[in-house]
This record gives structure tokens, C-alpha cells and sequence, in this order.
């Protein structure tokens, strides 16, 4: 009897520790994507926070690096590039960050470059059975304008003084080839940047031109050198005169912030959906209120929420699990694949078999995207078609 309590107890003491050990571990790269995990999510995706500056192929930005003859320290080859600028382990934001200061300036002032990686990310997506995704990005951040004074690569030579519209116009052009060619459809989000306040009008302005040609919203986001969510008077201004003109908006908050950003962007900058928002979890009366009374939409990244630090490491105790179970208005994105290697495919691998969260969770997440998205009035139908689609394919 002694030796097989004694089996009972060894097994046990295994199970337990095994348990602690799963949770405690977690992959430092995406989970591999194939034709079998694939067939797990079948039904159409949708992608509400995916940066589209954040998600440049990265050999794209090695053969670019390549044609203008830029070197990029310690880089020999596209596989280097991967290395330097994907994150392998769970960081700060503001250190995530940093690969954009890498890359962007292989791209800035290249409106052809614009276009094709523009093109690119909805070839992408399709690839992965997305039906339809906004891409958020910062027109300034690609400009060469003197006035930003933003990095160029060395021999770069004078200026050519793209300007934001030009800017907008090539990232339209590409993503209509895509939608055209792919059958996805994409809109365009544009974002103000904590740290340069001084853009933010700009960025209102440039939403309200190009409203009738894909750019649907507006955003407030963080860089390398700030993103603590500490939005201005100046930016707060602005997303109020957004909100009298009819404008949706979102706004990161909760991700490297506390749940008082939150309420911040939701009371002050009148907001329609919340980039990240894990935080609010913080304040069960603000969770309460905002998520489930008042219903605003939550847009989680599961990869980017670790490896940037921004939830704990343990995916058992992932903010989405909750979410789940209260039934909250939220959706799964990925943020910035180039950061990250990921993919929404990956993403949703990460939420099925690291957060638990079931197929039907997850499909119910793009019924709440699709529903949460910014289409305009004029795109109903569009908005109708996505949903039937998503409905007729809810999983059994």
C-alpha cells in the first residue's frame, strides 16, 4: 500500500509542479503558425490595432536598406535584421519602441516605399484570413519635412520635403491595390504622438480631408521617447473638437499606464474604443463602468501585452480571461509584427492554448470587432456583409 501512495504522491507532487512551471514559462517567439492551427479559427478575422508602421516585412526593410546603400550597425543580412529588431523577451514599451528608431528612417520620404509596404500588409492579411483590419500609423513619423526634424539615414541627401498628405495619399493607394487584389478591407486610423503635441491638429486635419477615402479615425500613441500616457491639454483639445466634428477616436491607455489613464481618455478625450486598456482591471468600479455598463470596446494584443511589460508573464492571469468571462466588448490584434514576429494567427494560437480561452471566445472577439469597427455610415453594407459572414461561421 506504501508503494503506491507513494506513486500517487510523486505523480502529484509532478502535476503541481509541472503546473507552476507552464505557467511561469511562456514563449519568447510567436507560436508557429500552420495549415492545422489555421483550420482551428475558421471563420473570417478582424484586426482593429495593428500599426502600420509596425508591421513592415522585415525583409522589405533589408532590401530597401539594401537599394539606398544604408548600413545599419552590427547587420549583415536580413536574418541579422530579424534578430536586432524583433524583441525576445518581455521589455518596457518605450524599449519596444526603440526598433522603430532602426527602421523608419530606411522608409521616410519614400512614398514608393509607402505604397508597397502598404500593399505588403494586406497581402499579409490575407494570408491569414483577415476580412477586414484598420492600420494605424503616424503620417510624420514617415515625412522627411525639415519641420518634424526627424532621423534620416546618413546619405540621405537634401530633404525631399514629403509632405503628410503625400504621405496619406501613397499608404491609401497601396492599401486600395490590396483590397482590390485581396478582397480585404482595409481602413487607415492616423495618430497623434505623446512627446510631439505640437502635431496633433494636423492629425485631425489630415482625418477630416481623407475621411471619404479609407482614413476613418484617430489615435494617440507612444514612442521611444515617451509613452506613459500622459496625454496634453493640447492632444485632450483636440480629440474634444474630434468629437464635436463626429470623429471616431481611440486612445492607448492601460497598456504602460494605470487604469486612471483610462478613465482619462474615455471622460476627457470622449473615445470610442481603448487601445489595450489591461490596467482598468486595477479599479473594479472603473472596469465596471467603462467595460461592461458603458460597453467600450477593449482592443488586447496578447503577445505585445507581455513583451512589453505591460501584463504579468503568467498567461493564466491574463486581463482578457476576465474580459472573457464578464463577457466584455473586446477583440484580439497584434500590434506591431515587426516588433514582435507575430501574426494574428500566432495571436490567436496564444489565446486558445496559453490564455484558455475557447474557439468560440475567440470567434465571439471578431463579432465584437466587426461590430466595433470604424466604418463609416456610408459603409453599412459593408459592415452588414462582414457580420452575416462572421455569424455563418460561428464554430459549433
Amino acid at each position: 500500500m506504501q508503494y503506491i501512495f507513494d506513486i500517487f504522491t510523486n505523480l502529484y507532487n509532478y502535476t503541481f509542479a509541472s503546473q507552476e512551471l507552464s505557467e511561469e514559462i511562456m514563449p519568447f517567439y510567436p507560436p508557429e503558425v500552420t495549415a492545422e492551427t489555421k483550420a482551428t479559427f475558421n471563420f473570417p478575422l478582424v484586426e482593429l490595432h495593428v500599426h502600420f508602421d509596425g508591421s513592415i516585412r522585415i525583409e522589405t526593410i533589408w532590401e530597401l536598406a539594401q537599394t539606398k546603400n544604408i548600413e545599419i550597425e552590427g547587420v549583415k543580412s536580413s536574418s541579422d535584421l530579424k534578430n536586432l529588431l524583433i524583441t525576445h523577451k518581455p521589455d518596457d514599451l518605450a524599449g519596444v519602441l526603440k526598433a522603430f528608431d532602426i527602421f523608419l528612417p530606411i522608409v521616410r520620404g519614400d512614398l514608393d516605399a509607402i505604397e508597397r509596404i502598404a500593399y505588403e500588409m494586406v497581402e499579409d492579411q490575407a494570408k491569414n484570413n483577415v476580412c477586414y483590419f484598420e492600420a494605424r500609423y503616424s503620417p510624420q513619423f514617415f515625412s522627411d519635412k525639415t519641420e518634424y526634424n526627424l532621423p534620416l539615414p546618413p546619405n540621405y541627401g537634401p530633404r525631399k520635403e514629403i509632405s503628410c498628405e503625400q504621405i496619406v495619399e501613397a499608404a491609401n493607394r497601396g492599401f486600395k491595390k490590396g483590397e482590390n487584389e485581396f478582397g480585404v478591407v482595409v481602413r487607415s486610423i492616423l495618430c497623434c504622438i505623446r512627446g510631439f503635441e505640437k502635431w496633433a491638429k494636423e492629425v485631425l486635419d489630415l482625418v477630416v480631408k481623407y475621411q471619404k477615402e479609407g482614413v476613418v479615425a484617430m489615435d494617440v500613441a507612444g514612442s521611444s521617447g515617451g509613452a506613459d500616457e500622459q496625454y496634453s491639454e493640447e492632444v485632450t483639445h483636440v480629440f474634444q473638437k474630434a468629437h464635436d466634428l463626429g470623429i471616431f477616436t481611440t486612445a492607448h491607455a492601460g497598456e504602460a499606464g494605470t487604469y486612471k489613464e483610462v478613465k482619462n481618455v474615455v471622460e476627457n478625450l470622449k473615445v470610442h474604443r481603448v487601445g489595450h486598456g489591461y490596467h482598468i482591471l486595477d479599479d473594479e468600479d472603473t472596469y465596471k463602468k467603462i467595460a461592461l455598463q458603458d460597453r467600450i470596446h477593449l482592443e488586447a494584443c496578447p503577445y505585445s501585452s507581455i513583451m512589453t511589460g505591460a501584463c504579468d508573464k503568467v498567461w493564466q492571469n491574463h486581463p482578457t480571461i476576465r474580459w472573457s468571462k464578464d463577457d466584455a466588448n473586446f477583440s484580439l490584434s497584434t500590434d506591431d509584427p515587426t516588433c514582435f514576429g507575430n501574426c494574428i494567427q500566432s495571436d490567436l494560437i496564444i489565446a486558445k492554448d496559453y490564455i484558455n480561452l475557447s474557439v468560440h471566445q475567440i470567434w465571439k472577439c471578431q463579432l465584437n470587432a466587426i461590430q466595433s469597427c470604424f466604418l463609416l455610415e456610408e459603409d453599412k453594407d459593408i459592415r452588414e456583409k462582414l457580420t452575416a459572414e462572421i455569424k455563418a461561421a460561428e464554430p459549433k
